[in-house]
């Protein structure tokens, strides 16, 4: 057996529900065998002389929750929570235990992962312990995060694959119309009431306790990224509302998730923190996401593009609330009530029902409002205001015209997003019109997830670009990433694309071979400035 991490996660997390001590190990059949149990059993025997050893991963995930609590019970502090996990990415186990010290919950990981790797006890562990937690707790021996006896505000936390910065800037900006003063953490980094006070990707703990403590807000709006849950845990103890956008295929093969299902559950993490009596916000049209529904703490409230969906007729039978398409309207169902909240027509950011990811997102930002306590009117006038324009949603499908061109920007970085650039950019063509796509990507993607964005552009467009990644290679080489993308297109139709080095370079190239009717649609995560103000020069915004 080896080790392959210990990690401190200051707050709720997948394991646990409070900050936890992550010891990760790589095993084979060899090590949870009889034998090799009975020998971590021999060898702990000062701490816990009786244990039974067993077999297999049971009887290790055994051993080990009975080391953890001896070594707390032998220097006199509470037995804490423990668990053991398999992960998904196979030979890789882990054990868990929530502590309040940081360099001794430390030190018991070191202490369980030498006796795990075969080491034997150190017959001054027990003194050690002992002299650490006699030792005054400093701030850094604390966890960095906020519990609910210091929590002053509510707090919004939006999670899922796509849609988590549309959502965020919808909900601040419709809190913010109704009179709120909000702080708001996100992926384009962290501000207060409108003022930017970090840049960055802040949709980790870091952006979201600058929030929290931050005197001059009373609602906190906390864009929450899978990255920063499985690497440090959330910020908080709980959130008021949760809302989950959807999930897809992103991000694979990184800190032991491999499969969709289990991004899910890392994801969820936001939604088994929500208070009680506060609300869960799950997308019904998602399978992976409405699953949650009857397995968390707080009220569902269920959202759908579909009227009809059966997921919320049952909830809607059960009392439950629900916002949905119908009728081409936003309708509300809240304590038995039904209230029409407004058109799709008079809601911009879904381009009168054509965006039908942001339709998405528009019924997840208003749910959250609503979950809140704010009414239906200050919710309907948010919608009506927002737009997706370079100035209240900087680099999310804005629309330009140059000259009859039309030019879609937006933040797509995976497959579930080109899908939806793809679909809305072909509403735009005209007569005789082509469908230009300049595709690119963040590095920490599969080979697969790779190759597949460059079919599916092949297949949805007359003309592929790929534009190099320069800033988010994330490990891998650019040769190797722009290599992945053309066997993609290759296979999507049997052509290769040119390259171009950057964002700036690639639109640019788009422009100089088109007509009136056609039709760019720009993966643009980089220079999304840079491109805004050459497309601002050249054109008009339409969104």
């Amino acid at each position: 057996m080896e080790l392959v991490e210990i990690r401190d996660l200051d707050g709720p997390n997948i394991f646990l529900l409070e900050p936890a001590i992550k010891v990760e190990l790589s095993w084979s059949d060899q090590d949870i065998g009889p034998e090799a149990l009975a020998d971590l059993a021999r060898r702990s025997a000062s701490l816990a002389p009786h244990l039974e050893s067993g077999s297999g991963l049971d009887g290790l995930g055994h051993l080990w929750r009975e080391i953890v609590a001896a070594l707390h019970r032998q220097a006199g502090i509470e037995v804490p929570e423990t668990v053991w996990r398999q992960l998904e990415t196979a030979g890789r186990v882990v054990v868990a235990y929530g502590w309040q010290r940081r360099a001794f919950a430390l030190e018991v990981a070191k202490v369980l992962a030498g006796l795990a790797t075969g080491g034997e006890l150190d017959p001054l562990t027990t003194h050690r312990l002992q002299s650490l937690l006699a030792q005054p707790a400093t701030e850094q021996d604390q966890p960095a995060f906020l519990p609910d006896s210091a929590r002053t505000v509510p707090i919004i936390a939006i999670t899922g694959t796509n849609g988590k910065t549309t959502t965020t800037r919808l909900i601040v900006h419709i809190l913010r119309e109704a009179g709120r003063r909000v702080g708001w953490s996100s992926s384009a980094g962290v501000f207060i009431e409108g003022d930017q006070v970090l840049d960055g990707d802040y949709t980790g703990p870091t952006g979201a306790l600058r929030v929290l403590r931050d005197a001059h807000v009373d609602v906190a709006v906390l864009e929450t990224a899978r990255g920063g849950i499985l690497l440090r845990g959330l910020a908080y103890e709980s959130n008021d509302v949760g809302v989950f956008t959807n999930v897809s295929p992103d991000h694979l093969d990184l800190h032991g998730i491999r499969t969709v299902e289990g991004l899910a559950r890392a994801k969820a993490t936001v939604l088994r923190v929500t208070r009680p009596d506060g609300y869960t916000v799950l997308n019904a049209d998602d399978p992976l996401v409405v699953a949650l529904n009857g397995t968390l703490r707080a009220r569902s409230f269920l959202i759908s593009r579909r009227h009809d969906n059966p997921h919320v007729a049952a909830h809607q039978e059960e009392g439950g609330a629900t916002l949905v398409v119908a009728d081409g309207a936003l309708a509300l169902t809240m304590e038995g009530i039904e209230t029409r909240i407004v058109a799709l027509s008079d809601i911009p950011m879904t381009f009168g029902g054509r965006a039908g990811h942001m339709v998405e997102n528009a019924l997840c930002g208003a749910a959250a409002c609503l979950g809140l306590g704010l009414s239906a009117g200050d919710v309907a006038s948010g919608l009506a205001s927002f737009r997706n324009s370079p100035q209240q949603n900087t680099g999310r499908l804005n629309v330009y015209d140059i000259d009859g061109v039309t030019v879609i920007v937006d933040y797509a970085h995976n497959e579930a997003g080109l899908k939806n650039l793809l679909e809305f950019g072909r509403g735009y063509l005209g007569e005789g019109g082509r469908l230009v796509s300049i595709i690119g990507t963040a590095g920490d993607r599969t080979d697969d997830a790779l190759r597949a964005l460059g079919a599916m552009a092949a297949n949805a467009s007359d003309r592929v670009i790929i534009k190099r990644t320069t800033k988010y290679l994330r490990g891998r080489s650019a040769a190797e990433m722009d290599r992945l993308f053309q066997e993609g297109i290759k296979a999507g139709n049997g052509k290769t694309a040119p390259v171009e080095p950057s964002e700036q370079d690639a639109l640019r190239s788009a422009l100089t071979d088109t007509r009136r009717g056609d039709v760019i649609t720009m993966m643009c995560i980089e220079q999304v400035a840079e491109v805004q103000r050459d497309l601002s020069a050249q054109g008009a915004p339409l969104s």
